[in-house]
This record gives structure tokens, sequence and C-alpha cells, in this order.
């Protein structure tokens, strides 16, 4: 069930979609106050937005529907859809500013409904139309030019996050991600859409098991374990899972061998990693 994605260098050209908005959204965007951006699709835009792969909407998509009717408008209350597996992220331009955002979720809506009469023929609002133009609504988290990067630590034995949950959360993931929040130790420097790596420990399984986006900055909440102190915690988008039971994407004995400097066997969850840390571990992951 791994994902192939990876936080790997990417051509924005093919994997974005280029978004004009206010700079007053990029802010709110960047701070978490806005979380989804919505595609209002009409006659004027949609070619625009998103015709861009035989003619119809681009979205990620699990399967294929089993036919097309119309292109891009046909519903019979089904959104059509086509599959782009390279369709990541959002290029938010507001004038002199712009920031990239990872799609985390999709949700789309039917708007105006009318007849479809044929390609390149004039569209009639119709309510009993057999089509619809429909708006396209994504969840995103921002991407700061200069992400931060934390150690997670996870030992199923003692922590309240068992195998079985991992496992469950693995089996019930959307659009190859899932979502929980962890406590972090070095909590003062991390903001929403900082990048982690979580490391299992612990047993014989013990290595980077998936990595993933902060979705929220650091906030304090009653410790997991039971007792009286608080913590602080993030929450976080997970991705490109090890399969639950089985070896690690990168295996503890691997980070000891390419990064000794380090101390892998012991430390708090949430370690801020060095700049030298990072560029090995980038280097692993690109491996993988």
């Amino acid at each position: 069930m791994k994902s192939e994605k990876k936080n790997k260098e990417v051509d924005l050209n093919e994997v974005a979609i280029a978004l004009e908005v206010d700079n007053e959204v990029i802010g709110k965007v960047r701070s978490g106050e806005v979380t989804h951006i919505c595609l209002n699709l009409n006659d004027d835009n949609y070619r625009d937005i998103l015709e861009n792969f035989d003619g119809n909407l681009v979205l990620v998509t699990e399967e294929l529907p089993d036919t097309f009717h119309g292109c891009y408008f046909y519903n019979e209350g089904d959104f059509p859809y086509a599959i782009k597996g390279t369709l990541d992220f959002l290029m938010l331009n507001g004038g002199e500013d712009h920031c990239l955002t990872r799609i985390i979720g999709i949700n789309t809506e039917p708007g105006i409904r009318f007849r479809f009469k044929g390609p390149g023929e004039p569209s009639v609002e119709d309510p009993e139309g057999d089509s619809c133009i429909w708006e396209v609504q994504f969840e995103v988290v921002p991407i700061p030019e200069e992400p931060k990067k934390y150690l997670m630590r996870w030992n199923p034995s003692i922590s309240s996050f068992k195998e079985k949950d991992y496992e469950e959360c693995v089996a019930n993931m959307v659009h190859g991600m899932f979502r929980m929040n962890w406590s972090i130790y070095d909590w003062q420097e991390a903001r929403r859409g900082d990048l982690f790596y979580m490391l299992r420990t612990g047993d014989d399984k013990a290595g980077i098991v998936f990595n993933g986006h902060f979705l929220s900055d650091p906030y304090p909440e009653d410790d997991w374990a039971g007792t009286t102190k608080r913590r602080m915690y993030v929450d976080m988008i997970c991705m490109n899972p090890a399969e639950p039971y089985g070896e690690p994407i990168i295996s503890l004995e691997q980070l000891e061998k390419s990064i000794p400097s380090f101390d892998w066997s012991k430390g708090h969850s949430g370690a801020l990693l060095s700049y030298d840390v990072n560029a090995k571990m980038d280097e692993l992951w690109e491996e993988v």
C-alpha cells in the first residue's frame, strides 16, 4: 500500500495548477485561516482551468469511470473525472507574492445544470438538464520556500498509537494520505507546512515508516501518556506509508550507517533536524 510519490524535486509545470488570487488570500493560506481553495467553474474559465486531459476535468482520483459522455459536462449524479496522478499542487499567484500548496483533499459540488447539445454548441441553463458545470474545492497546505524538517518518533510498545491503529489508518487512506496529531518536542520554530519523517523505534521494524507535512502550528493539549503535564502537538498529513507489520522504508541500520553523527537510538519525538542531517536524509529518500 506504499505510495510511489515522495517529496522529491518536482517540475511544477507537470504537477501544479496555477491560480490567480488576492495577496490577502495567500496570507490567510499561510496562517491557516484559509484551508480550502474553491474553483467556481463557468463557461468562461473551465477550459483554462481544467480542460487539460483529453477534454475531461482533471483531479486526483482512485479509479476511472466506465464511460464519459459529453466530456467535461455530463454527470447524471457523478462527477466527470479523469486520472492524472501527478496533479499534487496548486501554485497561488498574487501579484508579486506566490505560495506553493500541496493538495491534500478534493471536494466537488454540482453548480449550474444545463442541457448538453454537443461539442461547440451553446450551453442553455436547464434545471432538468442532464449536464452540469461543477464547483471544485481543493483542501491545501502551504509549503514554505525553506521548510524545516523534524524527526517524529513512534514506539508502538509504549505509544497510545498502536500497530492496529496504524494498520487502520493505512487501510482508510484518502488519495494516499491519512491524518493524525503527534507530540513535538522542538516546537518553538515549527510552523504549518513544515515537513517530518516518522521514525519507528523499539522493535525489529525500526526505521522511517512514513513522512508528511504539518497541518497546524503547535498547540498545547493533555499528555497522551496520561500524566498531569501538558504537551505540545501538531496536526499532520501522512504520506508514503510502509506496509503495516512490514519493513520500514529506510531501516535504522541504513540511518546509522549513512548519518552516524546523529543519535538515532534515543531522543524526543519532534526533533528539529539540522541542515546536514536534512541533506543526508533527502539523499536516502531519493534512493528509495
